[in-house]
């Protein structure tokens, strides 16, 4: 293992509300479906973790993302170009990372990380961060949603027309990712790694160039050091010049002469070699800057890069998402014309919403129409299994329904008294079948008609 270990912190910010980065952290799509990408070990995906709670009714990352901004209390619009979110990879030295997993600290490390971003971005703001055991190096994505509450920071122009700044919670990217805060980021991630071994990097640089900036920095030490003696013996050649000068009247002019003639030509050389040294430090001061410079381009460069990779990428992956959806719409058409059974409730209403908030302890809230005429329903602690093959795609919204609510729980008194009128008119007569299940009697006398209004009392209580 090498001898210096670096903490990793690298923030970046997403595309929209990042849903794209969502299934690459996550490891499933949209529909929940597993995804692992070439670089992940699929055997250990099932160590990764979802350290962060959601919200009830809150099932994956990008929701959360948007639960966060639709309940901060925002008073401006968001707009459609604004960052709704900012990844932060977490991680260290590899080496390191994998001596603390070995060793039993990875939970400490991990609090360790938590209670950093809490601290640093506020416990409202991070709405997810995801543990990665399947890929080379044990690492975090957090994901940080930047809303702010301090003072907006702009810089004041002459001339220009003074806005009120609206209080209160605000998006705002620009701040969390100001330059200033960046440096304080690493400063502060750092020392919340240092128990575990890891220390901060140099800002935009590698190992070659610390070595570099050493060099540097010990040159300037020394030619410090040699102005600081040289100057010292000008001071001491000074002070003899003097000393010749008290001569002067006591005798031997000559001798006084010569000697102060020596004493000039050895200040002069001293003065000499002084502006030389100075002038070399002040070369090796700028050529500094300049290499740093150079460093600081081609570090720039290869991150703009990357970025255009990512952003290439995303864009790809959007690309195939939007075909992909195109043929899973005219899969669903083709679908309601070969089984339109699968599409229709039992009570004969229109489906018009579900709800499940949790499929972990689900529930169902359904609303339903029949004409003009709305109604809602809930039921609770239902089967999970059902609840299941709903939330993987096997049973449409109206099965789903079907297999939880009996036909007359779906409707209200007057939708069914609306459903019964229909029936009339249909067959030419009074209706004898039950609404919706083959059995029964007309409309105006439907068995189940006060359960009903007891059950819309009880709902709207809810």
């Amino acid at each position: 293992m090498s001898n210096t270990q670096y903490a990793v912190c690298h923030l970046q910010r997403g595309s929209g509300n990042d849903s794209g980065m969502s299934c690459h952290i996550e490891r499933k799509d949209a529909k929940g479906k597993k995804y692992v990408p070439n670089n992940a070990d699929a055997g250990r995906t099932p160590l990764n973790r979802e350290l962060v709670r959601f919200p009830d009714g809150v099932s994956n990352r990008t929701e959360a993302v948007q639960h966060r901004i639709d309940t901060a209390g925002l008073r401006r619009k968001v707009g459609k170009n604004q960052t709704k979110a900012i990844r932060i990879i977490l991680t260290g030295t590899h080496e390191l990372m994998m001596k603390i997993a070995n060793d039993g600290r990875l939970d400490n490390w991990i609090d360790a990380n938590l209670k950093w971003l809490r601290d640093t971005f506020g416990d409202e703001n991070l709405v997810s961060c995801v543990l990665h055991m399947d890929e080379k190096t044990p690492h975090l994505h957090a994901t940080v949603v930047p809303i702010v509450t301090g003072e907006r920071v702009r810089r004041k122009r002459e001339g220009e027309k003074k806005y009120e700044t609206k209080s209160g919670p605000r998006l705002s990217a620009d701040d969390v990712m100001r330059r200033t805060k960046l440096h304080e980021y690493q400063n502060s991630y750092a020392a919340a790694m240092k128990p575990f071994g890891l220390q901060r990097g140099i800002v935009g640089s590698t190992a070659k160039h610390q070595a570099n900036s050493d060099y540097y920095r010990q040159q300037v030490i020394q030619y410090e050091e040699d102005i600081a003696k040289l100057q010292a013996d000008v001071e001491k050649a000074q002070e003899g010049r003097n000393t010749i000068l008290s001569w002067f009247g006591k005798g031997d002019l000559a001798k006084a002469k010569r000697e102060l003639s020596d004493k000039d030509e050895e200040i002069a050389g001293l003065n000499k070699r002084l502006k030389e040294l100075q002038a070399e430090k002040a070369r090796l001061q700028e050529r500094h800057k300049s290499d740093i410079g150079k460093l600081r381009n081609g570090y720039q460069k290869e991150i703009e890069a990357a970025i255009r990779r990512a952003e290439t990428a995303e864009r790809r992956s959007k690309e195939k998402d939007t075909v992909i959806e195109r043929q899973r719409k005219q899969i669903d058409r083709l679908d309601r014309k070969a089984n339109p059974q699968r599409y229709s409730l039992s009570s004969g209403a229109e489906l018009v919403r579900i709800n499940v908030p949790n499929y972990r302890n689900p529930s169902l809230h359904i609303w339903t129409r029949v004409g003009e005429e709305l109604f809602e329903d809930t039921k609770f602690q239902i089967d999970y299994d059902v609840a299941q093959r709903h939330f993987n795609g096997q049973i449409t919204d109206e099965e789903f329904v079907n297999a939880v609510f009996e036909p007359q729980e779906q409707v209200n008194e007057a939708q069914a008294q609306l459903l019964g009128a229909a029936f009339t008119l249909a067959i030419g007569g009074p209706a004898d079948a039950h609404v919706g299940t083959g059995s029964g009697s007309s409309s105006s006398e439907l068995p189940w008609n006060d359960n009903i209004a007891k059950r819309h009392t009880a709902a709207k209580r809810r």
